[in-house]
C-alpha cells in the first residue's frame, strides 16, 4: 500500500511541476523581456540631432540621424547615419556646410566620419561663392550615445579648399532620442 502512495505522490507532484513548468514559460513572454541581463537592439528611428562646436570660430549643428541603440547588461551601444547641416556666422558673409554622416558609440568612446560640402556665400566684395568637399573623421567621447564630445579633423577632398576655415574642430552634439529615456518599453528589432 505504501510504494502506491508514493508512486501516486510521484505522479501528483510531477504533474504539478509541469503544469508550473508549462504556465512559467507562456508567461515568459512579457517578463523576460524586461530582464536586467536582456540584449537587444532598439527599433531604428529618426530622431533629431543638434550641437555646437568651433573651428576658427563658432558654430551651429542641426540635423536628422537613423538612430539604433543596442541595450548590453554593461553599457549602450548606439549606430546610425545622420544628415546634418553646419552653418558658420560671420561678420558679413555665411557659411553651410550640409553633410552625411555615420556615427558608432560604445559606452564612453565614439566615432564618426562625415563628408561635408561647404558652401561659402559672398566671400569676396564681388558676391562669388566658394565650394568645397571635406572628409571629417570623428573622435571622442560621449554618454551612451546621447551627448557627444569629438574632436575631428578636416580633409580636402576638392580641388577648391576654404582657407578661412581651420582643419580641426570640437563638437558637442545632443542625439534626442526617446529610446534612452525608456529602453524597456522601446520598440525593439524583429530578428
Amino acid at each position: 500500500m505504501r510504494t502506491g502512495n508514493k508512486a501516486l505522490a510521484v505522479r501528483f507532484l510531477g504533474a504539478v511541476l509541469l503544469i508550473i513548468t508549462a504556465t512559467s514559460t507562456y508567461a515568459q513572454s512579457d517578463s523576460a523581456r524586461t530582464g536586467p541581463f536582456d540584449r537587444f537592439w532598439t527599433r531604428s528611428r529618426i530622431i533629431p540631432k543638434i550641437g555646437v562646436g568651433a573651428q576658427d570660430r563658432a558654430f551651429f549643428e542641426g540635423g536628422v540621424q537613423w538612430q539604433s541603440i543596442y541595450k548590453h547588461p554593461l553599457t549602450l551601444f548606439t549606430k546610425g547615419a545622420y544628415c546634418t547641416v553646419d552653418v558658420f556666422v560671420d561678420d558679413n558673409n555665411l557659411l553651410l556646410g550640409p553633410k552625411l554622416g555615420y556615427e558608432f558609440t560604445a559606452g564612453i568612446i565614439g566615432t564618426a566620419v562625415d563628408l561635408t560640402y561647404f558652401i561659402d556665400h559672398n566671400y569676396d566684395s564681388e558676391g562669388s561663392n566658394r565650394r568645397s568637399l571635406v572628409a571629417t573623421p570623428k573622435i571622442g567621447l560621449t554618454i551612451l550615445g546621447f551627448a557627444d564630445l569629438f574632436y575631428g579633423y578636416q580633409i580636402p577632398l576638392s580641388d577648391k579648399e576654404i582657407t578661412t576655415i581651420y582643419r580641426n574642430r570640437f563638437s558637442l552634439v545632443f542625439n534626442l532620442n526617446r529610446d534612452y529615456f525608456n529602453l524597456k518599453g522601446a520598440p525593439r528589432r524583429v530578428r
